[in-house]
């Protein structure tokens, strides 16, 4: 058979940009990568990126810039990622704002499920109910008893959308608890004001309130993780305290831009995980709560995908909305 000179040439091109594309992955990577944190220098999301980003230069003999843009519960930075190159040197660290997002904000410019390729989920911290010690309860049924009164209960969040503010919409739908919630934008203020007996609690990640329930000015009531946290290993869970499947954490990992080639995406996973393995890095995480995992590419889209649709359903109940 005869090829046109229009059907060669375009073979010619597909050949080459196959060609290209496996050089690429083959000498990946050849300068230094950009990890892009969509949250402040300094939360457990930066921290996990620092950590597991100064262990994984090491393997890949690049350095991992960790590149802090927070901003719109996240979506700052993820959008930088999604329209960055798809050539392995720009990462997002990726986070449950990203399976929130699809259904708080109504006008996304990306999609977080078509638009990015998740690698492996790193690590998660669960969150934990905490009372003021004034507050009459020892455990989430008398907690519960409580919100029956006609005024219900008060419940502090870092606002619209956090996981302080869902884990709490999630336990609502459970129980049909009177809750009325109290969003701050100043969380550290709402962590002082459930101190002060006012809103009467809050569910805030574990490790920013270990402080305060050690000094005795917080008293922890159930952790929202499926198992205990090491932190707090006296802590039962939720569902150990009677909302059966219950389960709420802050999670975060690696994605890169949809299309990234998969020779790279295998390396990079492959660096994550015994990023993950190593003591050192076991340690610093473990120190702050975390619980580490290494799922592989395909399990960890499994996973984003079940938390975006869990999230968007309980956004839909509870009417939260952000745009």
């Amino acid at each position: 058979m005869r090829l046109s000179r229009r059907h060669f040439l375009a073979l010619a091109a597909l050949t080459l940009g196959v060609t290209s594309c496996g050089a690429s992955a083959q000498s990946w990577p050849d300068r230094p990568i950009k990890l892009i944190v969509p949250f402040a220098a300094g939360s457990f999301p930066d921290i996990v990126a620092r950590v597991v980003g100064e262990k994984m230069a090491a393997g890949l003999k690049q350095p991992v810039v960790v590149d802090n843009r927070p901003g719109a519960g996240g979506n700052i930075g993820t959008e930088a990622v999604v329209r960055a190159p798809r050539d392995g040197y720009t990462l997002l660290l990726h986070t449950v704002a990203n399976a929130t997002s699809k259904g708080l904000y109504r006008n996304l410019s990306f999609d977080p499920l078509k638009d990015l390729k998740p690698i492996t989920q790193l690590a998660y911290v669960g969150n934990v109910l905490v009372v003021s010690p004034s507050l009459p309860v020892s455990t989430l049924s008398q907690l519960l008893e409580l919100a029956k009164r006609p005024h219900g209960l008060t419940y502090a969040s870092g606002g619209n959308g956090t996981t302080a503010h869902l884990a709490v919409e999630l336990l609502r739908a459970a129980t049909a608890a009177n809750l009325v919630h109290a969003p701050y934008k100043n969380f550290g203020q709402a962590l002082m004001d459930v101190m002060g007996g006012q809103p009467d609690f809050v569910m805030p990640n574990i490790p920013p309130t270990m402080e305060h329930i050690k000094a005795g000015k917080l008293k922890p009531i159930a952790v929202t993780s499926a198992r205990r946290s090491p932190l707090l290993p006296q802590v039962p869970t939720m569902a150990e305290a009677g909302i059966a499947g219950y389960e709420v954490v802050s999670w975060n990992g690696l994605a890169a831009p949809a299309g990234t080639p998969d020779a790279i995406i295998s390396r990079i996973h492959a660096e994550a995980v015994k990023a993950l393995s190593d003591p050192e890095v076991k340690q610093k995480l473990s120190g702050q709560g975390a619980e580490l995992v290494g799922s592989s590419p395909a399990e960890y889209e499994a996973f984003t995908r079940a938390e975006t649709e869990k999230w968007t359903r309980v956004i839909e109940q509870s009417g939260a909305k952000i745009d």
